[in-house]
């Protein structure tokens, strides 16, 4: 896991965080103990220190969110579908012309 940055505060959107390294819409986050906070929900700022909302899981209550204040939150693994490789399709060849 690679750090993403340090909480700054809770909003009703979620937990701010000025990042370190851009992450992708809807990657993973989790605590310093492994255990996963959320995805991240959306990126806004100076394009040179941009800030990121994460969107808390369900099972974290509002007193474990507020103990992530001040903590650092690592990125993980992108949620959702992985990336697909292209399939090599053969070509058809060109007809001749008729003379």
């Amino acid at each position: 896991m690679r750090r993403l940055g340090k909480v700054l505060h809770l909003t009703p959107r979620g937990l701010v965080l000025r990042v370190e390294q851009l992450p992708k819409l809807g990657q993973a986050t989790y605590d310093g103990d492994g255990v996963r906070v959320g995805g991240v929900l959306d990126l806004f700022g100076p394009v040179a220190a941009p800030y990121a909302v994460i969107r808390p899981d369900r099972e974290l209550n509002l007193a474990k969110l507020n103990e992530l204040i001040g903590r650092d939150i690592y990125m993980g693994e992108r949620y959702g579908k992985k990336v697909r490789k292209a399939k090599k399709v053969p070509r058809v060849p060109k007809r001749k012309a008729h003379p």
